[in-house]
């Protein structure tokens, strides 16, 4: 009886470690299987948030440079008559030149006054000028031409205009320009010739897109205007 209870309790002492051991084999054996898809499963989800992340800062940068004004500065050459010849952006902004503004003063002048019987150059006329004024220069415009409709005018007479001189400045930002206008008929006899001025006053916006810089490379607009017939002096 005293070895049937010893071997007893030496098998009850023995029980629990068998019955462990088997459990921690079950656990490795299961490891061993799965642990390395739960690894790989960890990694791609820690590469999904890292990819989901640079996509809303690369989402949202964008939307903040979106609602950035922009200004490109253009760089615009010119020849010796103030001729606009090249146009190049440009990393640093600078004034406009002196010889751009008055070249673009005398050709407003020129597009405003000159009456052709070419329908379609008087047409690109009209449309530079309206490329060219801003402000208050647009009524003033407006009212000239319902009094001085082109196309009425030209069914019985032609203008050409002749600018005298470069324009002038008067202020900061007032310039004065003087023009001869020569009124001939359709078969060329001369009808009237007078000399005229204007003080226009002007405002520059550099271009910031390229159809702005193909309308007006410039950046000179007329803001305001006014115009009067010089007499001159008999001889």
């Amino acid at each position: 009886m005293l070895w049937k209870s010893r071997t007893k309790a030496a098998f009850e002492a023995q029980r629990p470690d068998t019955e462990k051991s088997s459990y921690v084999r079950g656990r490795e054996e299961w490891l061993e299987r799965y642990g390395s898809y739960i690894q790989r499963e960890r990694r791609w989800m820690w590469v999904a948030i890292i990819c989901l992340s640079v996509t809303v800062i690369a989402v949202g940068g964008n939307v903040i440079q979106a609602t950035q004004n922009k200004v490109v500065p253009y760089v615009v050459a010119v020849d010796n008559l103030g001729n606009i010849k090249a146009v190049d952006r440009a990393s640093v902004p600078s004034a406009t030149p002196t010889r751009v503004i008055q070249a673009e003063l005398s050709n407003f002048v020129v597009n405003w006054r000159t009456v052709t019987a070419d329908l379609d150059l008087q047409k690109r006329m009209l449309e530079r000028l309206q490329f060219s004024v801003a402000g208050a220069a647009k009524g003033e415009l407006r009212e000239w031409f319902v009094a001085n409709n082109p196309y009425e005018r030209a069914k019985n007479l032609l203008v050409q205009v002749d600018i005298k001189s470069l324009p002038s400045p008067v202020s900061a930002n007032s310039w004065r320009v003087e023009w001869v206008e020569t009124t001939r008929n359709h078969t060329g006899v001369l009808m009237n010739q007078g000399t005229f001025q204007a003080t226009l006053a002007v405002q520059i916006e550099p271009p910031t897109t390229d159809s702005a810089i193909l309308r007006n490379p410039g950046g000179v607009f007329v803001i305001s205007m006014s115009s009067s017939t010089i007499m001159e002096p008999k001889r």
